[in-house]
């Protein structure tokens, strides 16, 4: 397993790790009722949580190869391993067009 499809795991799971912390911080942010000396704590929590933790930070990877380009979008598989998927007839309902 190469390196950047380990670091993307290990995004993955620390964005689920922080995920109820950093929502919760978000609805109190949210509250119109807050001090704007408790809106500037929250917002400094918020810019200390790691930013490994967003969901921003992780990309979407072919589940075969970690390939992070061309994408094909219901199977998350990229073009190069569908095609020859698809040649070897391992899909079920989908053939190459012949033309």
């Amino acid at each position: 397993m190469t390196n950047s499809i380990r670091t993307d795991i290990k995004r993955r799971k620390k964005f689920l790790r922080n995920l109820k912390k950093r929502t919760n911080l978000k609805t109190k942010l949210k509250d119109h009722n807050i001090t704007d000396f408790d809106r500037l704590n929250i917002q400094l929590a918020l810019q200390k949580m790691p930013r490994n933790s967003l969901k921003i930070r992780f990309k979407n990877r072919c589940i075969l190869t970690g390939r992070t380009h061309g994408l094909v979008g219901p199977f998350n598989i990229s073009r190069i391993k569908l095609r020859e998927l698809v040649s070897n007839g391992s899909v079920p309902g989908v053939k190459k067009a012949v033309w």
